[in-house]
């Protein structure tokens, strides 16, 4: 180290053998490469407006990274309390080239919707139950038209990562019907080219931490439950995206 000051210790993101694989420069030279061509083809080169981008994220109702806490000195161990099995609450976020989002889509694990889970929720918001409280192709459908109702107007690129729930014919028809042009980002490559991972879901879960500790510093003795969900995501969404 001292005699390489150009070097400095640094901690190291684990890589599964598939993304390590995938994230190459032939795979990644050809995805610019396809996604140049459609925007030329669309001339929306100069458009960041028309050029979106979708993305999921599960979000555990409890905290998603350990907090720092105050503690005596010489202390071994400090605890949180918290729910070993956590409920997953999915947030659909999209937003395009210029760094505008539409309104989230929201999706519960379950069968019926109740009112009060839209209780406090970003305006606009689209909220949605599934079997599994994850997006399925049936669910996408829909978010293409929420999409449709929010996006710039004419012709828009959406880019989006290759899940099954997003690779079904029906999607395809649906966003033509709207003028929306589909480009699947390539296959273990989301962890470096998904923009709205980068962007905005890495923001969300240092935020969304935040307002945990907060609720669960003014409401001791009440957990967080769907019912609640809106109070934590609300102003959590509106720190770590820009509506349009």
């Amino acid at each position: 180290m001292e005699r390489h000051e150009d070097l400095s210790l640094r901690k190291s993101q684990k890589l599964s053998p598939a993304r390590a694989q995938k994230l190459n420069k032939f795979v990644v030279d050809d995805y610019f490469k396809k996604l140049k061509e459609i925007m030329e083809k669309l001339a929306v080169q100069d458009k960041p407006a028309h050029i979106y981008n979708i993305d999921e994220k599960a979000c555990q109702l409890m905290l998603h990274k350990s907090s720092l806490v105050l503690a005596q000195k010489g202390v071994k161990r400090v605890h949180t309390l918290a729910s070993e099995h956590a409920e997953n609450v999915t947030i659909v976020s999209c937003g395009n080239a210029n760094g505008n989002t539409i309104p989230p889509m929201i999706l519960f694990k379950g069968k019926r919707l109740k009112p009060e889970w839209e209780y406090n929720l970003p305006p606009g918001s689209l909220v949605a139950m599934t079997p599994k409280g994850s997006m399925n192709s049936e669910t996408f459908v829909k978010w293409i038209h929420h999409f449709a109702k929010f996006k710039t107007p004419g012709p828009c690129l959406l880019i989006f990562d290759g899940a099954s729930s997003h690779l079904d014919y029906n999607i395809v028809d649906v966003a033509d019907k709207h003028d929306i042009t589909l480009l699947c980002l390539p296959s273990n490559t989301t962890h470096e080219l998904q923009p709205m991972d980068k962007a905005v879901f890495r923001a969300f879960e240092h935020y969304w931490d935040q307002e945990l500790q907060k609720f669960r510093f003014q409401n001791k003795d009440k957990a967080l439950t769907k019912q609640r969900f809106g109070r934590i995501f609300t102003p959590v969404w509106d720190q770590s995206s820009y509506p349009i």
